[in-house]
This record gives structure tokens, sequence and C-alpha cells, in this order.
């Protein structure tokens, strides 16, 4: 294996394994990520005069070629390389020669790997936007539909009140929404570039004047991550608070999955899962299992795992960098995927659900309406205790009255503040995209005006 840091020695082949560990099919995840953070570090070396027009445009041309291949999952670290870095040095080196040796110039993994990450949540982070907003639209659509479907509100599990089925659905589109803010959150933490600071301790300014703000908006981020040894004390909690976001959406997602599990219970039969959706028993015949349900219900423990492991990692170690920092991708990475599948399980099965009005109906006694008997008495002029005494004989008496007047909740506000709220989310998460695709375009394009101006 050939280190970054080979300075001629060996290394034991025991060590180098154990310290590598599974970086290698990890840091696929990271390899156009950090592609494009080499691509603005050659634009701030050439601005800096520390890579002349010619060598910033075949290193340039270069990289655009990996990333593509990047972009195509292809680019992967060999048993030959120690990391993805190890990797894209390697390459450039064998096409460019000593060209490609200047990559690194005024660099370390440590600030490469940080920014890597950084670019990789932001990422990460509007995909997961899009995806609940996704979500909330399907919980929306079945709320319209079913507004006037009657569902017994329950607390402790015993029958509590007349809802709906719009009323369960869109809130759950409601608390996605809260949720989704947690996301933004994380994408706005991950906000300042950590490329610049080295290995924590940034470069000497007068031998190498790295334009800190100028790499900083090249890919995007919105300043650079100021004072240096900043980058390395922060590590962890931009993952963290992405992880934090993620484990709230799964909680809601387990929770949805939760009432869902009961509902198409046979004993409740409120609804049906399509029968493609469910799995069978192994000995016995009737079964039709809602297995996607309690997996999605089982997610929440395990992004939290994933939390705890990132924030426990970061919190053991002096300031600096230290070589635990390799152990906080693969909970992210985990974590995150865990997410996803759970949401875009819950964006494919919500439309499929077969309402059974029947059994909703038959689920929702007279009994439910107790505190609306107890209103009415009240309006016509009983003290609230008095009527909630009266009420409570007439329940176990089995002489509850019928009771008149609307059984749904009325919904129109909340429709009205759930497609609000979607819509302002849909405006900032357009924007952002735009945005990043337009910096990375840019950036594209300087090194394009470089490659035009000079005969290569």
């Amino acid at each position: 294996m050939k280190t970054l840091w080979d300075k001629g020695t060996s290394i034991d082949d025991r060590i180098a394994e154990f310290t590598v560990g599974d970086d290698r099919e990890i840091d696929i995840s990271f390899a156009k990520q950090d592609v494009i953070g080499s691509l603005a570090h050659i634009l701030t070396l050439y601005k800096a005069s520390l890579l002349t027009q010619t060598e910033t445009s075949l290193l340039g041309r270069e990289l655009l070629k990996l990333k593509e291949i990047a972009e195509q999952g292809e680019l992967k670290p060999t048993l030959s390389d120690e990391d993805i870095h190890s990797t894209l040095e390697r390459l450039l080196i064998e096409e460019l020669g000593e060209i490609g040796k200047k990559v690194h110039t005024a660099r370390s993994r440590n600030d490469q790997i940080a920014t890597d990450v950084s670019l990789w949540l932001r990422e990460q982070a509007l995909e997961l936007a899009q995806l609940t907003l996704q979500g909330i639209s399907v919980l929306s659509k079945l709320a319209k539909q079913e507004e006037h479907t009657l569902l017994v509100g329950m607390t402790h599990m015993q029958p509590a009140m007349p809802s709906s089925v719009g009323a369960w659905a869109l809130g759950y589109a409601s608390l996605l929404l809260d949720d989704v803010q947690n996301v933004y959150h994380a994408y706005n933490q991950a906000a300042a570039c950590p490329l610049g600071s080295a290995a924590g301790y940034g470069v000497p300014f007068d031998l190498a004047p790295l334009d800190r703000a100028y790499t900083a908006e090249l890919l995007g981020f919105e300043r650079p991550l100021e004072p240096v040894t900043a980058v390395q004390g922060g590590r962890g909690k931009p993952e963290a608070a992405l992880l934090f976001a993620a484990s709230q959406l799964a909680t809601t997602c387990s929770r949805f999955a939760r009432d869902l599990v009961l509902y198409v219970n046979p004993q409740f039969g409120f609804f049906q899962l399509p029968v493609s959706f469910t799995t069978g028993s192994s000995i016995m015949p009737q079964k039709r299992n809602p297995d996607v349900l309690e997996l999605m219900r089982g997610v929440y423990p395990m992004i939290q795992a994933s939390l705890m492991e990132v924030m426990s990692l970061s919190a053991s170690v002096p300031s600096g960098y230290h070589r635990d920092f390799q152990r906080l991708k693969a909970p992210l990475l985990r974590g995150l995927s865990w997410t996803v599948q759970s949401l875009e399980m819950l964006v494919h099965i919500v439309p499929e659900l077969i309402v059974n009005q029947e059994a909703l109906n038959k689920a929702c006694p007279n009994e439910i309406d107790a505190t609306r008997r107890a209103l009415e008495l009240v309006v016509q002029g009983m003290p609230f205790r008095d009527a909630y005494k009266q009420v409570a004989d007439e329940v176990f008496s089995s002489k509850l009255p019928k009771v008149n007047g609307p059984r749904l909740p009325v919904l129109t506000e909340a429709f009205e503040q759930v497609e609000q709220r979607l819509s302002q989310q849909k405006t900032y998460l357009a924007q952002e995209q735009k945005q990043q695709s337009h910096h990375l375009q840019t950036m594209i394009d300087q090194l394009l005006s470089l490659n035009a101006s000079i005969s290569l």
C-alpha cells in the first residue's frame, strides 16, 4: 500500500490494515466531493500563484474527468490506496506526472475530508428535505381524500373522541414540516468551509496566501470556517446535526408505522395494505404480515444509536485532529441511509392504503361523543363539572342520548396552514438547490475559461 505520508520506511501489514479499516469502501460515498473540493483547491492555488495557469488547466481537466467517473460511482480506492484522497492523487500523478504531485500543496487530508463531509452533508440535507416534502405531499393528499372519513381518536389506546382519517394524516404531514426545519438547520450548520485550514492550524500565509473566502464561495459555502482551529475542534458537530434531524424524521415515521401496524390488524381493520406489500409465514398459510411497517417502526432506535456513536466519538478527544474522527463516517452514512429508506417507504405506501370505512364507522360508538354531550349541557347553562358527572352517569347506565351536530373535526385552517408551510419549504429548497448548482457550474466555467485561453 502506497501512502501519501510515505517517507521511505515500511509499515507493519496488520497495523496498516487496522488503521485503514473499511475506509476504502466508505470513501466511495465521498469521492465526488473529494474531486469537487480539489477543483476549488487548485483554483485557490492558482490565485495564490502556487500553480501556473497551465498546471491548473491540466489538473482541472483531469479532475473533471474524475468527477464524471465519481458521479457514476466508479471512482474507488484500490488495495494500493489508503483512502479516496490517496486514490485521487495517485490517478493525477499517473496522468500528469510531476504536475499531479502539486495538487496537495498547502492541503492536509484533515481539511480535505472535513470539506468532503461538509459538502456531502449539504447535498444530502437538500435531498433529504426534498424526500420529506414528498412525504408531506402524499399525506396531505390522503388527508384531503379522507377529510370526511370518521376515525376514532384514542388516548391511552382507549376510544376517546371522534376524529377523522384526514386529521390523522394531516397531523403527520404537519409533524414532517416541523422535522424538515431540523434538516435545514443541519444544512446551515455545515455552511462554513473547512478547506484551507490544512492539518488544523492553517499554512504560513506569507508562503501560501490562500484566499479562503474565495474557496468557500467556489464551493457554495457561506464563509470560511474561522479560526482554523475550529475546523478539527468541531468535527462531528455537523454530522450530529444531520443525524439529529434524521432521528426526528425517524420518530415521525416510526409513530406513523406504529399506528398502521395496529390499523391494518384485522382486529381493527381500519386500513388494508395491498397484498403485494405484505409478507407471509413459512408455517401459517393465512398470514399477511406488515413487515415493511414493522421495519419502519424499528428504524428510530437504530438512527438514535448512530447519533450517539457520533456524539460520543467527537466528545472523547481533545482539540486538534485525531484518527478517531475516521470512525465518524460509518454511523453517518448508516443512519442517513436508514432514514432515507424509511421515508421512501412512507411515500410508497401512503397512496396505496385501502380505507375500510365500514370498520372505521363501527369503531366509533356513541360513547365517544360524551365530551360533546357535556359541552351541550354547558351551553344550556349547566356548570361543566356538573355536566361532566351527569354525562358520566349517562354513559355508565347506557342512557347517553344520541348527540346532534357534526362529529368530524373542521380542518379548513389546518389545510391552509400546512399548504402554506409546504409551499414556503418548496420555495426555499428550490432556491438552495439552484444556488448550489450555480456555484458548481461557475467553478467549472472558470476552469474551462483557463483551458480555452492556453494551448495544452
